[in-house]
């Protein structure tokens, strides 16, 4: 499973009226410079801890923005593998 954002550019509003840039964002909840700009760009997806990091920081609940991808391809169809 994998938590990914609902909405990149409402994710960036919120950093903006949070009074956060990328940057800073990163540095208040201790996570690096990329790493941030990745998560608010919708390039990569935060562990548990880093998505409740972020939803405390900017004073959101977790299903404001973000999402469960439950999409699990272990639990595929075996007949729809190639043998």
């Amino acid at each position: 499973m994998k938590i990914r954002l609902k909405d990149v550019p409402r994710f960036q509003e919120l950093l903006i009226k949070n009074g956060y840039s990328q940057r800073g964002f990163g540095r208040a909840i201790g996570i690096s410079e990329p790493y941030a700009n990745q998560i608010a760009n919708g390039e990569r997806n935060p562990g548990p801890k880093v998505a409740k990091d972020i939803c405390e920081a900017l004073k959101v609940g977790f299903d404001d923005i973000f999402f469960i991808d439950s999409a699990d391809k272990s639990h595929q169809d075996p007949k729809s593998q190639a043998s």
